[in-house]
């Protein structure tokens, strides 16, 4: 099996009582696996019996009652807090009986894995303060390596799965691209996503290459003797100012997200005071798009592009999955600027966003 991962994979560690926004506190519905269940009800004395009191038990059969879920979860206090956790921020159940008694999940965070084919990809989930703070403060590099692990069978389309593998590859040179405007950037790999999944029966259009090629030596293609409609196509984009403001009016932006499943309090609070705020929002509001650090938004991006790109092999939706993620990038941002010395705002938004299907597939539709 060939494996993929950026960097900040191996290098990321939990900082565990330590961490300004630990993943105990973040409201998320965590389902143990059934191995851990079993070794819970094996746990000796009171720290085992606090564990097994710190699991809402699954209803089997007949009517459920609305109180009982059909799977069983670890149990949270009314502030959505998780009661295994102890007041100086550790876990009980690896204080108590070692990291590998964590249930998968919570062993794994914010580790994820996916595979495709003969190839694992691995990242970090920058829900993650750890992991985002590493994200955000270098530039994306990657490492492989292969061992013998079995390679699972699939039904992937080769051709498709190519495509998507490549057209996400040309998304992140795009993104690397520092002399570009940040606006810029976003711009292209949006007409990138939207042309791919207009003709996905066509490979990548070699124009996309060249555009890359030409920005390499700050040269526009008018002026390197492209000719023909290839000449135009890729002048268009390379020569277009960057006129487009997402947020013209950024109270939509954010009512976009305060019409999903709101896990933390605190952060419906701070979008109806976002919302409050650029009510009635006009071009004027374009300013918030600016920021002395261009590259922590793009990096941003860019690792959420490379998390959920490959997606599109499920459905086809392509374009709404870039747009998702530049929605999440874009309302950081903003509520970055908003709020200044109260983020990071993408950390933030990505633990109310990115472990909840539900919120998922909402900003997919």
């Amino acid at each position: 099996m060939k494996h993929l991962a950026p960097t900040t994979f191996r290098a990321f560690a939990c900082a565990a009582g330590s961490c300004p926004d630990s993943c105990c506190r973040a409201g998320w519905e965590i389902v143990p696996d059934e191995e851990t269940l079993n070794l819970y009800r094996t746990l000796p004395g009171k720290a085992g019996e606090r564990v097994r009191a710190g699991i809402i038990p699954a209803h089997r059969g007949g009517h459920q009652p609305p109180a009982e879920p059909e799977e069983p979860l670890l149990r949270q206090n009314d502030a959505r807090v998780c009661v295994l956790l102890d007041p100086d921020g550790l876990c009980h159940v690896q204080r108590n009986f070692g990291h590998e008694a964590l249930c998968r999940v919570c062993r794994e965070y914010p580790r994820f894995h996916r595979e495709f084919g003969n190839l694992t990809e691995h990242g970090v989930s920058l829900s993650c303060p750890t992991a985002y703070a590493l994200a955000v403060n270098a530039q994306l590099e990657w490492e492989t390596w292969e061992d013998q692990a079995p390679v699972v069978p699939n039904e992937l389309d080769p051709e498709a799965y190519l495509r998507l593998r490549r057209g996400r590859e040309l998304a992140l040179e795009l993104l690397a691209r520092e002399e570009l405007p940040l606006q810029r950037r976003i711009e292209l790999v949006r007409r990138l996503a939207a042309s791919m999944q207009a003709a996905p029966e066509k490979r990548i259009h070699h124009d996309w290459a060249l555009r890359l090629r030409r920005w390499e030596t700050g040269i526009r293609a008018r002026q390197a003797g492209i000719r023909g409609r290839r000449q135009a196509a890729v002048g268009a984009v390379i020569g277009r100012p960057p006129d487009t403001c997402y947020l013209s009016a950024p109270d939509r932006l954010a009512e976009r997200f305060a019409g999903l499943e709101i896990l933390s309090p605190a952060w419906e609070e701070k979008l109806a005071q976002f919302r409050t705020r650029y009510k009635n929002g006009s071009d004027a509001q374009c300013a918030l798009l600016q920021t002395d650090r261009p590259e922590v938004y793009a990096r941003y991006l860019a690792y959420s592009l490379y998390k959920y790109w490959l997606d599109a092999l499920d459905d086809g939706n392509l374009a709404g999955r870039v747009e998702r993620s530049v929605s999440m990038t874009l309302l950081g941002l903003a509520m970055d600027r908003a709020f200044p010395g109260e983020g990071p705002f993408l950390q933030r938004i990505s633990r109310e966003i990115e472990h909840c299907e539900e919120n998922l597939s909402a900003l997919l539709r």
